[in-house]
């Protein structure tokens, strides 16, 4: 009878482990990013627990072993199984060939970023340990205080990962003041900026709010910018979606972009929906000799948006429908 118990509870592990890597591994990183709004931070740290989590709990079920009950001993010992399928969920199998295969959606590369630095602090832990190990032997003192030190010292490796973590990771960019300088210098052109808004959710962005909340938005920020040579308005949302295939499909349900008064430019980046508007600084009506300079710092600033995502900073190359003022593309 204990036979057939161990092998069902092996079974039972094994379709475990493959809910936990195919369901659970995805729902972890996107709610980790609903939860942060996708903040360097708040990525770098979720990444962090899938390593720091079950090492801590295993060392606190090592050291309340002797002094706690069944009940919290078994208690313990299902969150910590639990917490160690997790993180094998997410070493790579044959299909894929790292950690990008398997974390993907806004924020991933600082989870993955936080989830290195802190295997790299579990790993800096163990050659402590082994270290203290050694010295207990000849240093009865160190022997009387070994599992005191050693998980000291363990707790100070593993949370000192986190602040490393983020200042050599990435920035997620979902801060607007971040991404876009006070003064943006592009094409010889100086644009000013006017204002700059981060807000949870996309409520109030468009008119219709059940146009963006197709589907789930995680965050917009907002930025508009002034020309110095015209009076010329820039303005620009840039909606935060968790796919990339979210983002596209809430583009196909927006209208036309374009009226008599405003040039509007939608389109996605990533998991970035990009939503433009160029208008006049008194408001009046664009008139149709007139969008394509009114339409240009707008293009500008798109750039800054995406090259800032994408790590390559470029300005923009006048067109027939799009260019500065003056010229004819």
């Amino acid at each position: 009878m204990s036979a057939v118990a161990v092998i069902g509870g092996l079974m039972a592990a094994v379709v475990a482990y493959a809910f936990l890597g195919t369901i659970l591994r995805p729902a972890y990183v996107s709610g980790a990013c609903h939860l942060s709004a996708c903040s360097t931070e708040g990525m770098v740290i979720a990444g962090w627990l899938v390593i720091a989590l079950p090492a801590g709990l295993i060392a606190a079920t090592a050291l309340v072993h002797k002094r706690a009950g069944n009940t919290t001993k078994r208690v313990l010992l299902g969150i910590t199984i639990a917490a160690v399928l997790m993180a094998m969920s997410f070493i790579p199998g044959r299909r894929s060939r790292g950690l990008s295969d398997l974390v993907k959606g806004p924020g991933a590369d600082q989870f993955i970023d936080g989830l290195m630095w802190a295997f790299g602090g579990l790993g800096a832990t163990l050659l402590v340990l082994i270290l203290l190990a050694v010295i207990a032997q000849k240093a009865p003192a160190v022997n009387r205080t070994f599992a005191v030190a050693s998980t000291a010292a363990g707790a100070v490796l593993i949370l000192a990962a986190i602040p490393v973590a983020v200042s050599a990771t990435d920035s997620t960019g979902t801060n607007a003041e971040e991404i876009f300088p006070a003064v943006l210098r592009m094409n010889d052109d100086v644009l000013t900026r006017t204002t700059t808004a981060n807000q949870r959710g996309c409520d109030g962005v468009l008119p219709d709010d059940a146009l963006l909340n197709a589907e789930n938005c995680i965050l917009a920020l907002h930025v508009a910018y002034r020309t110095d040579d015209s009076d010329a308005v820039a303005g620009l949302w840039a909606v935060l979606y968790g796919s990339n295939d979210a983002a596209r499909s809430v583009r196909a349900l927006l209208p036309s972009a374009s009226s008599g008064t405003v040039v509007g430019v939608y389109s996605t980046n990533d998991s970035w929906l990009l939503l433009g508007t160029g208008s006049h600084a008194d408001g009046r009506t664009i008139a149709d000799d007139e969008r394509p300079w009114v339409a240009w710092p707008l293009r500008q600033v798109a750039y800054r948006f995406i090259g800032f995502h994408t790590g390559l900073l470029l300005d923009p190359d006048p067109g027939d429908e799009v260019h500065p003022r003056g010229t004819t593309g």
